[in-house]
């Protein structure tokens, strides 16, 4: 007997179907994506040129938006395309030099918002070849480099943003009327996305940006084109309407909560992405590797940028960073590729990331004391030693918590690596929170308790710019309250601070702090600013607090106003120790 077809299982089966070999295809396609951890991120283009000066004027702030800041004309900013000419340009130095600096592929703006593509470009005469005196397509030699050196190779593309083009989006004040979009589509960015995928050889990724009102059509048929002439190349979140492959994090943003599944971090050296004469504000070896860690002890891969000169040559600045924080990644290397999130929450002395069997703890800052204590590691250990040299480290099990005894110089610098090796696999641990008395303890807003109120986030593309990479505790009301729960291994004296936004609504409500013994009324200040929209933090001493034992506290922060707050937002509280 036939049996009865059930139309709508049948369909439901079929798209479930779909979606596993997509979610098993992506997951292969990232392979690679998953184990680099690190990449160099190039903003290269007329704006470069430029610098940031414009007609004797310097502007501060992201160089690659100097057009549209500037409100240059597309025919005076065509005459930047005469002058460029990167004669000092060599593709393997750069190439050598990420490889040098531990990273693993290359991302370049082959066009930005400016318009100009950075290579030979058959569907607009606006490139580097056509326009300028320098007859190269540097994409070529870049591509010709990275496969001599191992490297994987990807391009960044803006699909919806192109000053240049009066049918494209963006340029609002030289063309006053709304073009024809598909126009720009068909005529400019999917011809050029083509090149790309079919003269420079394999591409790792195609990085979209700002899809702004894209449509999904438009996205699915980016994206498709991408599937047909590249299946291996990923394709990030920005090309819209979440159809990427993997998540790229707000710009400069090192997130304290992961985003799910594969992610990066995107992050600039200095303040700006391109090139900018007056910017000198470089990122140290210390702070890159800090940021390196905490993103891949998340699970991402952290994407840091460069922005060459207008002659092609990396500041000299940078290069030599960038040169010694990679010589502690490759010391370190193990710890580094292919190593999985931490099970361990973010702890005051660091961060710690992990592979089968092995715990990497990752000492940013180190502890007074001669101990690091890790809490809620419950697994057998076999071993304890620092990486830079196979010296063992003695821990022991003190108060329910792993502790390792330290020296008091640190083994390897900006930050020692202590790899411990337990039997069997390491779980996942309670979200524990240590509060270290030699050691700054910072209480962030997306690890608290809530009752109330809720979590909330902030986002700016820019230093300079109105938004802020900010996670808060927001819409209080009374008798909301915030709460972190942690551990402390021995008796202390701390100084309690809170950093806050407050707006002129919630000026001098009471708020009431509470932490072992101590119990006190504090009233909030305005911090100015305006509206949300321009974040002012205060960092404001609250008083200090004696926590007399050893053991589990919670420290809570509760709104003892009579009405609603929307007006105040908690971003942390932090514990230092009195010395």
């Amino acid at each position: 007997m036939k049996q009865k077809s059930n139309r709508k299982s049948d369909d439901m089966s079929a798209m479930w179907g779909r979606k596993t070999a997509q979610r098993s295809a992506t997951a292969k396609r990232g392979d690679w994506f998953r184990e680099s951890k690190y990449a160099m991120f190039i903003h290269w283009g007329l704006f470069s040129q430029a610098a940031n000066q414009w007609k004797g004027e310097t502007y501060h702030g992201i160089a690659e938006w100097l057009m549209y800041r500037a409100r240059i004309t597309v025919a005076e900013y065509e005459g930047l395309a005469k002058l460029l000419n990167p004669v000092d340009f060599n593709a393997a130095d750069w190439v050598r030099l990420a490889k040098a600096a531990g990273m693993k592929y290359i991302v370049v703006t082959a066009k930005h918002h400016e318009g100009f593509a950075m290579f030979r470009s058959r569907a607009s005469s606006f490139n580097i070849y056509d326009a300028s005196p320098f007859r190269r397509d540097p994409l070529l030699e870049l591509a010709e480099a990275c496969r001599q050196e191992g490297l994987k190779l990807g391009f960044y593309y803006s699909q919806y943003l192109d000053w240049h083009e009066p049918d494209a989006a963006g340029n609002d004040w030289e063309f006053k009327q709304k073009g024809d979009f598909n126009k720009y589509l068909h005529h400019k960015a999917i011809p050029q996305i083509r090149e790309l995928l079919t003269n420079y050889g394999p591409v790792a990724l195609i990085w979209f940006d700002c899809p702004g009102e894209i449509s999904i059509d438009t996205v699915h048929q980016l994206r498709d084109m991408v599937r047909k002439l590249q299946p291996d190349c990923l394709i990030n979140s920005r090309i819209g309407h979440g159809l990427g492959d993997y998540v790229s994090a707000g710009d400069q943003e090192v997130p304290l909560v992961p985003p799910e599944g594969l992610w990066e971090a995107v992050d600039t050296h200095n303040d700006t992405w391109a090139y900018s004469a007056p910017d000198h504000n470089w990122k140290s070896p210390a702070e890159l590797i800090s940021r390196l860690v905490r993103v891949v002890s998340l699970g991402g891969s952290y994407m840091l940028n460069v922005g060459p000169t207008g002659k092609g040559i990396i500041p000299p600045e940078s290069e030599i960073i960038l040169r010694e924080t990679g010589k502690w990644i490759h010391r370190n290397a193990e710890s580094i590729y292919g190593a999985g999130p931490s099970p361990l929450s973010r702890q005051a002395w660091g961060v710690a990331t992990s592979r089968q069997g092995v715990l990497y703890l990752h000492i940013l800052n180190w502890p007074s004391g001669g101990e690091l204590w890790i809490p809620g590691l419950s697994a057998s250990i076999k071993s304890a030693y620092w990486l830079v040299s196979g010296k063992s480290v003695r821990c022991v099990r003190k108060k329910g918590c792993l502790c390792l005894q330290l020296p008091e110089i640190p083994p390897d610098q900006p930050a020692a690596v202590i790899a411990v090796e337990v039997r069997g696999k390491i779980s996942k641990t309670k979200r524990q929170i240590m509060v270290h008395p030699g050691l700054l303890n910072e209480l962030d807003a997306p690890f608290a308790r809530l009752t109330g109120c809720k979590h909330g986030k902030q986002s700016w593309m820019e230093k300079f710019g109105d938004w802020h990479h900010a996670d808060f505790v927001e819409s209080w009301q009374k008798g909301s309250m915030a709460r972190w729960s942690f551990t402390l291994p021995k008796p202390g004296l701390f100084y309690l601070y809170a950093d806050y936004d407050c707006r002129d609504g919630a000026n001098d409500h009471q708020w009431e702090v509470s932490v072992g013994p101590n119990r006190w009324l504090f009233p909030v200040m305005a911090t100015g600013g305006g509206a949300f929209g321009r974040t002012r933090i205060r960092h404001e001493r609250l008083g200090v607090i004696h926590l007399p034992r050893a053991g589990d506290y919670t420290l809570s922060i509760k709104s003892m106003a009579g009405k609603e707050q929307p007006d105040f937002r908690l971003q942390r509280v932090t514990l230092e120790p009195v010395e």
